[in-house]
């Protein structure tokens, strides 16, 4: 199991905010190797073992938050709890790893002599697995391989046309083409010099691409203006009860936005329901006389809870409201309460019920689409408000509960593929960090210090922007992709079955493994 590990390793420190996204290029070679050697059911574990190791080492920031700060902060349930729940976070999430290893030792056999139909299989098949990886109240899309390319530039721009999943094909086609040139070689000399050309195709073409993306494009004309406010208040600020303090530094913040400003603030910037207090009362009369529309996150509590934005003019509150459609699971709801009801415990503020709608904010003539938080892990929340009418994405967060700078960068590095994805810009406006603004290529343009690095009350900045004009591929067909890599892959099973020679994997017999032979096919 080395090579499984070793994969595990270069998948994980490939991942932003970890070692180097290029490592991703060569990373799952080691697991080919392992996985064509094992039976199926073997190869099974092994595959799994692959994504539990890769996808906690990734995800090791969450660690210290359900071990500590949340346990600190909530004071709900004691430290190891919090580890022991970590740990059963990466069962859930290795699973579709399990049906890798099987289907890559079970068919493996079937096209011996057909290297290339086998790997476009494999990287389709990779990639179908991905899609069902975010799909259902547990789904979660952190640590994709496509979040390696997010300084891939040029690469990266691939995204618009097939979204992450079509990254995640490029790069596993890519490693078992590397593969099969690796075993066809007897001397490590060559096999190093056969790496080292591979590897420096996918720099030629990266840097190929990025030569034709268009320069900084604020310079046209028709742009527009937001203004940002990044609060660092820590989490045990917010979660007890100390409403005066926070307000104050809002209106501290708010008395240096200028005038006639389209504002911009972080998720759940208050904890409560806003509407009915003078706290909502007193941003009425600031939006009044400042002439602003806030964009600002709290939590209501009516027939349904909601984790929602919405905006504050000098009307008032409005009508209209974004609620968070993809809820992180136990933190803000429990899923599948029969089988989970033991982790009700987790929950961060209350439960909450999913948003059922793409509300597009019409602030000052700009057309804004509002995400919560980790609703930037998935590739459909964007893509919906796009083809509702966004012009501008805007990703509210509150990041407060992480203290490993890691995690706020591959938070971060979402807004990166999102907006590639769709060729717009986004803006991602956090409590503690990540703030900052990309433009429709991939390019951060600016990012406000984090909390980290800063030991400010507040942040304010201006950011520019242009409004985004027609639809991506991606846009259009982002739903198709997943089921076209999947016919992809039956196609070329079918194809094989038809065409190939029918030899199958033989499970080694007790008798023969003992004595050293080798497996037979038939």
């Amino acid at each position: 199991m080395t090579g499984v590990v070793i994969s595990s390793l270069l998948v994980a420190l490939s991942m932003p905010g970890m070692l180097w996204g290029g490592l991703i290029w060569f990373a799952l070679v080691p697991l080919f190797f392992t996985l064509e050697k094992l039976s199926p059911v073997k190869a099974g574990f092994a595959g799994f073992l692959f994504g539990y190791i890769y996808l906690l080492v990734s995800h090791f920031w969450l660690f210290p938050v359900l071990s500590v700060n949340v346990p600190e902060v909530l004071n709900r349930f004691p430290s190891f709890v919090g580890a022991i729940t970590f740990f059963l976070m990466g069962v859930i999430m290795a699973l579709p790893f399990f049906g890798f290893g099987v289907f890559f030792s079970f068919f493996s056999h079937y096209f011996k002599d057909k290297m290339l139909i086998w790997s476009v299989t494999v990287a389709a098949f990779f990639s179908f697995l991905e899609y069902l990886r975010s799909v259902g109240d547990l789904g979660f899309t952190g640590a994709r391989l496509s979040d390696a390319l997010v300084n891939h530039t040029g690469i990266l721009q691939l995204s618009s046309i097939g979204g992450p999943l079509l990254l995640i094909f490029v790069i596993v086609l890519f490693n078992m083409l590397v593969f099969y040139q690796v075993k066809k070689l007897n001397s490590w000399k060559i096999k190093l010099l056969t790496l080292a050309a591979f590897f420096g195709l996918v720099f030629v073409v990266n840097g190929m691409i990025d030569r034709f993306i268009p320069v900084n494009i604020t310079d046209l004309n028709g742009k527009k203006q937001v203004s940002i406010i990044q609060t660092n208040f820590t989490q045990s600020l917010k979660y007890n009860d100390s409403t005066d303090e926070i307000f104050e530094v809002v209106n501290n913040a708010l008395s240096q936005v200028p005038e006639d400003s389209v504002v911009i603030m972080p998720e759940a910037t208050f904890m409560f329901d806003i509407r009915n207090s003078e706290y909502g009362d007193k941003l009425i009369d600031i939006a009044k006389t400042k002439d602003f529309e806030i964009l600002i996150g709290f939590p209501i509590y009516e027939e349904k809870n909601y984790n929602q934005l919405r905006v504050i003019n000098d009307e008032g509150f409005s009508d209209d409201y974004y609620a968070k459609v993809r809820l992180s699971p136990f933190a803000e709801f429990l899923p599948y309460p029969s089988v989970f009801g033991m982790f009700e415990f987790l929950k961060f503020l209350d439960f909450f019920s999913a948003g059922d709608k793409f509300t597009i904010f019409d602030m000052k003539g700009q057309k804004i689409g509002a995400q919560i938080c980790f609703d930037s892990y998935y590739t459909e929340v964007s893509r919906q408000l796009v083809n509702e009418g966004a012009k501008l994405l805007v990703i509210s967060t509150n990041d407060g509960w992480f203290n490993i700078k890691t995690g706020l960068v591959q938070h971060f590095s979402k807004a990166i593929m999102r907006a590639v994805e769709n060729r717009i810009y986004v803006i991602q406006v956090s409590n503690t960090g990540f703030t900052g603004i990309v433009d429709p290529y991939g390019r951060v343009l600016k990012r406000m210090p984090s909390i980290f690095e800063n030991d400010d009350e507040f942040i304010i900045d201006e950011f520019e922007y242009v409004p985004a004009e027609g639809r991506t591929l991606y846009a259009s067909i982002g739903a198709a992709i997943p089921w076209i890599f999947l016919g992809i892959t039956v196609l070329f099973l079918i194809i094989a079955f038809k065409y190939g020679n029918n030899k199958r994997y033989i499970p080694v017999d007790k008798e023969k493994f003992l004595t050293g032979q080798k497996n037979n096919t038939k």
